[in-house]
């Protein structure tokens, strides 16, 4: 029996393993953008991009991503690498608590921690999806372990000072830097450290005169090593932006309106335990699902109500501490997107009910006399399987094959590249999606694919590219159905379907037929944009009145990417825009378009672009013929690029054909 019992803490670390490696590629079912942008920062950092913030997913802090280069470097750059990163620190993380909780509570506690961090629906999902948040749980397990060891060690050595003590608090402040580099939540789960303190101050007076100088040193220490990172977000405000999400609750709270706040915080911890209060962000979660069914619900509020009665003892008053500091972002902000925000308290909410289950068996002891040894092992396997079960085939069943799960994760996106790698284009081809923009679809290309070269990008609807104005191969998929100007230029060559159920439903290889739009691009040029771009047709496509929509067709041709606009982030790209404007007599304009369908990006020197501004004529809107305008502009700047005529500036928007609006 003691030889299956060494045994059992291994063959607990290989299920957890087992349940996130298992279909890791396929499951989530293919990749979100926010997932992608990570792994094409691990890539450019491959390619020798280095930054101390990544910009994209509205400012990443940079250890997941350089861990996974460090991972693609060695297994390739697959989604795999990128998300066997989470793997890893997940399984460690089940290790870790096990051993801490058996430390500091016991055995029974530890076990049933250690079972539900490896079976239940919010740690598998983190596990395998490819965030930087997932890393968390397991560096703030470390701090919380050195911190730990060097209370202990400096209760045992009392007076005595050893080098030992500051070797300890060293690694814990280095474990603190660590978490800071990691995701945005650590700025406050730090706090559980110094909170502590001040409990010890009032209950253990002899432990925190013993113990308040190591553990300052360790905080400073961290606080040395994170400088670095807050002094370059000071110099480059750009690079994360996510702290703009914290100013509605914030603002709130300074008007004296508390109210807001009380909401959120009351359904953050509702998502724990009461159905529709869950996480409602179905990309990680099943909407509205809570973190616990009914039965673990039942043990982690006796969990919390146990903590608090024994709040004079330490670990358990630590447990509180942790799990309250570490939801602090999810109640100023609400349930939604809380299985990220939440991870930095991760291993309390799973201690909490085991907590709540060694008190429950510790009672039956006191009721049941003698209390058969088997009894609260049989109880515990049989919650435990429940709960297994119940969140494996809520996950890997019904998450998994969602609909709406399956669109978040761009499988039709994710078929279409499989299908092109099939079929192995030798020439350029062109994709439409719903968001071509370098931060999005073409994030998921890089790293299912490893390049861009051969490929551009537009949303079919309203733009299309010729590459090198030459006819080409066309992706299309059935969320963005050609123009119907468009489709006369488009020949079907096979449709292939995904699952009936699927929101977008299949994508078509379509042949485009490129002469009509090289035909117009050998035009003489109507204007000349920063010799950058040349604009050569501008076409009205159908007779308009009043209240209606007005459709305006541009085609450009690419001379000099370079000279389109300015590198700028997030995505380190050109990122223009084309406006279209319709001027009122005195000037001044009373209806317009901004956009660019085919993103700027991509462009390279000869590619025809076709792009379509629909603008909505105001009802009020006098019959008559009013002059266009149309121009570009850099979308983070504003600025516009400079018309050009031999070589002299000659504007910054050039006049096309007027419309014609009928009575």
């Amino acid at each position: 029996m003691k030889q299956i019992s060494k045994w059992l803490p291994f063959l607990l670390i290989l299920l957890a393993f087992g349940l996130r490696l298992f279909a890791l590629t396929e499951i989530p079912p293919g990749l979100t953008h926010d997932e992608a942008n990570h792994g094409r920062e691990a890539i450019g950092i491959l390619r020798g991009f280095y930054l101390f913030i990544f910009p994209l997913n509205y400012g990443s802090e940079p250890l997941y991503s350089y861990t996974v280069a460090g991972l693609m470097r060695l297994l390739g750059q697959t989604p795999f690498a990128l998300r066997f990163v989470n793997v890893l620190f997940s399984v460690a993380t089940v290790g870790l608590t096990f051993w801490w909780v058996r430390r500091r509570f016991d055995t029974t506690t530890a076990w049933v921690t250690a079972v539900l961090l490896t079976v239940s629906f919010w740690p598998l999902a983190s596990a395998r999806e490819a965030l930087r948040a997932g890393m968390l749980p397991f560096f703030m397990g470390t701090a919380v372990w050195f911190f730990w060891r060097l209370l202990d060690h400096v209760e045992a050595q009392k007076s005595q000072a050893d080098q030992r003590r500051w070797w300890l608090a060293a690694a814990f402040g280095v474990c603190v830097a660590i978490t800071l580099h990691i995701y945005l939540a650590a700025r406050v789960a730090w706090l559980i450290f110094p909170l502590f303190l001040i409990y010890l101050a009032w209950q253990q007076r002899g432990t925190f005169r013993r113990s308040w100088r190591p553990v300052l040193l360790g905080l400073l220490l961290a606080g040395v090593l994170v400088t670095p990172l807050f002094v370059y977000l000071e110099q480059n405000p750009y690079a994360l932006t996510r702290l703009s999400m914290l100013d509605g609750p914030l603002e709130n709270v300074r008007s004296g309106n508390l109210l807001p706040l009380w909401q959120n915080a009351t359904a953050a911890l509702l998502a724990f335990i009461w159905p529709g209060y869950g996480d409602q962000f179905l990309a990680y979660n099943i909407p509205g699902r809570p973190v616990f069914d009914g039965v673990t619900a039942v043990f982690f509020v006796l969990g919390l109500l146990v903590c608090f009665w024994r709040w004079q003892r330490p670990s358990y008053t630590f447990v509180l501490l942790w799990f309250g500091v570490g939801i602090l972002p999810s109640l100023i902000t609400g349930p939604t997107a809380n299985t990220t925000r939440n991870l930095a308290a991760l291993a309390p909410v799973f201690v909490l009910p085991g907590i709540g289950f060694a008190t429950a068996v510790h009672w039956l002891k006191t009721q049941i006399k003698p209390l058969p040894r088997w009894l609260p092992a049989a109880l515990a396997a049989v919650w435990l399987l429940f709960a297994g079960w119940r969140s494996a085939t809520d996950y890997f069943v019904t998450w998994a094959n969602d609909p709406d799960v399956r669109s978040a994760y761009q499988v039709n996106l994710v078929a279409a590249l499989d299908y092109l790698e099939q079929n192995a284009p030798a020439d350029p081809v062109l994709l439409s999606t719903v968001y071509p923009g370098p931060a999005h679809d073409p994030s998921i290309n890089l790293v299912l694919t490893g390049e861009e070269a051969n490929k551009r990008w537009a949303d079919a609807r309203w733009a299309l590219v010729a590459p090198a104005g030459q006819s080409s191969r066309a992706l299309i998929p059935a969320s963005t159905p050609p123009h119907p100007f468009f489709a006369r230029w488009l020949a079907a060559q096979k449709t292939v379907a995904l699952r009936p159920s699927d929101l977008d439903r299949s994508f078509t290889d379509f042949w485009l037929d490129a002469s009509p739009m090289q035909a117009w691009a050998e035009e003489p040029a109507l204007a000349n944009f920063n010799n950058a771009l040349t604009l050569h047709h501008a076409e009205w496509l159908n007779p308009v009145t009043p209240g209606a929509t007005a459709e305006l067709i541009l085609v450009w041709r690419v001379t000099d990417p370079e000279n389109v606009g300015p590198i700028v982030p997030p995505a380190f790209t050109t990122d223009v825009v084309m406006f279209t404007q319709l001027l009122a007599a005195t000037g001044v304009p009373f209806a317009q378009r901004d956009a660019l369908d085919a993103p700027s990006w991509a462009w390279q020197v000869g590619d025809v672009v076709a792009q379509i501004h629909p603008i909505a004529i105001p009802a009020e809107t006098a019959p008559g013929s009013y002059q266009a305008i149309v121009g570009i502009y850099d979308r983070l700047s504003g600025d516009r690029l400079p018309v050009l005529v031999d070589g002299e500036v000659v504007g910054d928007f050039t006049a096309v054909a007027p419309l014609e609006i009928d009575q």
